[in-house]
């Protein structure tokens, strides 16, 4: 089960294409993510690294579609972390 949770953040995180500046439904999603991988023991050096490499997918989206993935992947979180 770990292991899926884990996959399911990598992927959700690799998906991401982003938009500069981060639009505020990617920082909630980022919070989400970031919360989630907290309470499944994932460490701060890879969080880091986990967070850094979202931002810059998020950098290099369009604002619009940036903000339309992130809604759908913070939706996608809330239904996991139930």
């Amino acid at each position: 089960m770990k292991k899926t949770n884990i996959s399911c953040l990598a992927l959700l995180s690799l998906s991401l294409t982003a938009c500069s500046p981060m639009p505020k439904e990617c920082a909630e999603t980022w919070e989400k993510m970031e919360s989630f991988a907290k309470s499944m023991g994932i460490s701060d050096e890879q969080l880091k690294q986990q967070k850094k490499q979202f931002e810059n997918e998020v950098k290099q989206m369009k604002s619009e579609e940036a903000a339309k993935i992130c809604t759908m992947q913070g939706t996608a979180l809330g239904f996991i972390g139930q």
